[in-house]
């Protein structure tokens, strides 16, 4: 086997959506210095293993990498945040209402407007 440099851990035997669209789905990735030097099949993540290498069989699980927030809105953030209409910063009643309507223009039928926080008057 060719060693392509060490990883500190391999994951195997996982699930890994990896928004790709020509490999959607790997099954173990090698991970060196916090970032990925492999995602792929086992065969690919292990051409990293070397003696110190952590390796975890994850038995068909999905494994999620670097979410940090508690309260995260992937999939709708991921749909709909051009469709979003964000007021954080938004100085008067007036310039809130600009922004909707601009907002309402822009969104396609039968979508609503969502406005996302930030914008007080008091």
């Amino acid at each position: 086997m060719v060693t392509l440099g060490k990883a500190e851990l391999i994951l195997t035997h996982g699930k890994f959506h990896t928004v790709d669209r020509s490999n959607p789905v790997a099954e173990a990735v090698a991970i060196r210095d916090g970032k990925f030097v492999a995602v792929g099949t086992l065969a690919e993540a292990m051409e990293y293993h070397c003696d110190g290498t952590k390796v975890i069989d994850l038995r068909g699980h999905t494994a999620v990498p670097g979410l940090n927030d508690s309260h995260l809105h992937l999939i709708r953030g991921g749909l709909n945040y051009n469709l979003e209409l964000r007021w954080e910063g938004v100085p008067s009643v007036a310039d809130a209402l600009r922004m909707l309507k601009e907002q309402a223009l822009r969104t396609p039928s039968p979508q609503w407007v969502r406005v996302v926080g930030g914008w007080t008057e008091f």
